[in-house]
């Protein structure tokens, strides 16, 4: 077994962990805010402040697991990509495992700080006194703009969508079907920062921009398909 056999089986058994632990992650934190799932991914404070310490909880352990399986679980991935597809374009290679690894770090460092100070958060709202509330919230309104919105929904949205647009182009030639999904949706994924970056939170909007990404990317497939069929000569 080579060295990129061994990164590959690592990566495989990762990724499956992720895969894996995903689950316990997304129930606990759509639990936490009381199964609103707009609220949940955009970290709504409203919904979750005053819904006790079985929320701080849920929140706690929710944002652990992300920490783990949107983030620290990818690094063998990312290295075995590295590795895989870097004699192919050594610059584009480079550029994405940067951004990978910026990604990860960043989403790894914010799910910290929301599973540390976000569940503590939450914890001491519910035991408060009334006129304490009201500072609570603010800091926890200031915490879910810089974890939510700041690292996850704008750098992190950049960084990812770097990364999978070099991986999908490297693999242009070698997978044109899988390669092509991989550049519409990495620069969906980096696109997806600005309704962030104007403000705009909406469930709906995430929606319908994956809606049109998937049909970006099968109508590339149809005319490269087309394309195909035109230059043979049989």
């Amino acid at each position: 077994m080579t060295d990129l056999d061994a990164l590959r089986r690592l990566a495989v058994y990762s990724v499956g962990l992720a895969v894996v632990l995903a689950v316990p992650s997304s129930v606990a934190l759509f639990a936490a805010f009381g199964w609103n799932i707009e609220a949940a991914i955009f970290g709504d404070p409203a919904v979750i402040l005053g819904r006790g310490a079985d929320a701080a909880l849920l929140l706690r352990w929710a944002a652990i697991l992300d920490m783990l399986f949107s983030y620290l679980l990818l690094v063998p991935l990312a290295l075995y990509l590295h590795r895989r597809l870097r004699p192919l374009r050594p610059w584009l290679a480079d550029l994405g495992t940067v951004a990978a690894f910026a990604y990860i770090f960043v989403g790894a460092a914010g799910a910290a700080m929301l599973a540390i100070a976000g569940s503590s958060l939450v914890e001491a709202h519910a035991t408060a006194a009334p006129a304490d509330r009201a500072a609570i919230a603010t800091s926890f309104e200031a915490l879910r703009n810089i974890v939510f919105f700041a690292l996850w929904q704008m750098l992190d949205a950049i960084t990812v969508g770097t990364w999978v647009f070099c991986v999908g182009w490297l693999l242009l030639v070698e997978r044109p079907i899988v390669g092509r999904l991989l550049v519409v949706l990495g620069l969906g994924m980096a696109g997806l920062s600005v309704p962030t970056m104007l403000g705009i939170h909406s469930l709906a909007v995430l929606l319908a921009g994956l809606a049109v990404l998937l049909g970006v990317w099968a109508a590339w497939v149809v005319i490269a398909r087309r394309q195909e069929i035109g230059r043979d000569p049989t």
